[in-house]
C-alpha cells in the first residue's frame, strides 16, 4: 500500500474529540471504526509521520480491509474525504468539519409498529444517592462488575442507569441482563445504545428468562449469517446499524428468513452492491402490503407488471406555445437506483 497525506480543516495542537462526534456519530458506529477515526485525529499532531493503510492496520491490529471499510464508512458519514489517484489508489485523507445531523437519530422501528407493541415503562433518572445504594447491593454489585468485564471499561453513571432500567423497570433478572450484555458483545457491539435496543426488543417480545432469550438469539444469529452471506459480506460481523435492520426485519416485521433473503437478492440484482437501506425499502413495502409468503411477492410482481403494461390515457394537451415540445418519459425506479448507487 502506498503512503498518503492527511489534512484537516479542524484546529490542531491537541488531540481533541469534537462533542458532535461523541454525541451523534460515535454511539451508532462500530467500535473498530471509532478507533480508526480517533487514530486519524491523533496522527494530525504529527504531520511529518508517514501514513498508509498498512501503518494504520499495524497500529490498530486490524486488517487493511478493516481500515478501508472504516474510512469508507466515515466518508459516507461526511466526516472525511478520501482523495484517490486515477488508479483508485488512496493518496490522501481530508478530515472535514463534523456536520450537525439533519435530525435526531430515530429508532428504525416505525411509530405505527411501536404502538402495536407492549407499552414499556419510560426510563427514569436516579440520584447519586440511589445509584450508590443500588451499587452497594451484593447482586447488583456483582452484575455491574461482570458487565464492566464484558464492556472492558468502567461504567458511567448513565450506563449504570440504563442497566438499572433493565433490572428495575423492565424486570430483567441479573442473569438475563448478563446474558444480554454477553450476547451483544459477541455480536461485535459494546455500545450501550445497541444493548438497550436489544433489551427493549426482548421486553416487547415478552422475554423474561435466559432460555427464552437464547431461543430468540439462535434464530437471530442464523438469520444474521444468512443475510450477510446473501449480501456477499463474508469477512466481518454486521455493525450496529445493520444489526438494527436485521432485528427489525426478523422481529418487528416478523418476516421469514426466506422473504428477507429474497429482498437481499433483489437489492444485489438492482444495485450490484449490498445496501441494507434499499432492502429495508423493499421489506417495508411488503410489510404494508401484508406480504407473508413468496407467493404474495409473486402476486405483487404480477399486479405491478400488469399496471405498467396498461395503456395510459393522458388528457388532451392544452394549446400553448410549447405544444410541439416532446415530453420525456422518466423511469423513476431507474432514477432511484442510480441515486442509491451514487451514495
Amino acid at each position: 500500500m502506498s503512503q498518503f497525506t492527511l489534512k484537516t480543516s479542524l484546529p490542531t495542537g491537541m488531540t481533541g474529540v469534537p462533542n458532535l462526534f461523541l454525541d451523534h456519530y460515535m454511539p451508532c458506529a462500530n467500535g473498530e471504526y471509532v478507533k480508526v477515526y480517533l487514530y486519524l485525529l491523533r496522527a494530525l499532531q504529527n504531520p511529518s509521520r508517514e501514513l498508509s493503510v498498512t501503518v494504520l492496520a499495524d497500529a490498530l491490529d486490524h486488517t487493511e480491509g478493516d481500515i478501508l471499510r472504516a474510512l469508507k464508512y466515515w466518508e459516507k458519514q461526511k466526516l472525511l474525504r478520501l482523495e484517490c489517484s486515477s488508479g483508485k489508489e488512496l493518496k490522501g485523507i481530508y478530515l472535514l468539519e463534523i456536520p450537525l445531523p439533519d435530525q435526531p437519530t430515530e429508532p428504525l422501528i416505525p411509530k405505527e409498529e411501536k404502538s402495536a407493541s407492549r407499552a414499556l415503562p419510560k426510563k427514569r433518572s436516579y440520584s447519586r444517592e440511589e445509584l450508590s445504594s443500588f451499587s452497594s447491593q451484593s447482586q447488583l454489585r456483582q452484575l455491574l462488575f461482570v458487565c464492566e468485564q464484558y464492556l472492558k471499561k468502567t461504567l458511567s453513571p448513565s450506563e449504570i442507569e440504563t442497566l438499572l432500567y433493565f433490572y428495575e423497570q423492565l424486570h430483567f433478572s441479573a442473569d438475563l441482563i448478563e446474558y444480554l450484555v454477553e450476547y451483544c458483545v459477541c455480536k461485535g457491539s459494546r455500545s450501550i445504545h445497541y444493548i438497550e435496543t436489544v433489551a427493549l426488543a426482548w421486553a416487547e417480545a415478552g422475554i423474561t428468562t435466559v432460555s427464552q432469550a437464547k431461543e430468540r438469539t439462535t434464530t437471530y444469529t442464523r438469520g444474521c449469517f444468512a443475510i450477510m452471506k446473501a449480501f456477499g459480506i463474508n469477512d466481518r460481523n454486521p455493525v450496529d446499524p445493520e444489526l438494527r435492520y436485521i432485528e427489525k426485519w426478523l422481529h418487528s416485521y416478523d418476516f421469514t428468513l426466506e422473504l428477507i433473503l429474497e429482498a437481499c437478492k433483489r437489492t444485489m440484482e438492482r444495485l450490484h452492491k449490498p445496501s441494507f437501506e434499499y432492502a429495508d425499502k423493499i421489506l417495508n413495502k411488503w410489510s404494508k402490503s401484508n406480504v407473508h409468503h413468496l407467493a404474495d411477492v409473486e402476486a405483487l410482481d404480477q399486479a405491478h407488471k400488469k399496471s405498467k403494461n396498461q395503456p395510459k390515457t393522458a388528457p388532451a394537451p392544452k394549446s400553448t406555445g410549447f405544444s410541439n415540445f416532446e415530453q420525456r418519459d422518466y423511469d423513476f425506479e431507474e432514477l432511484e437506483r442510480r441515486l442509491l448507487q451514487s451514495q
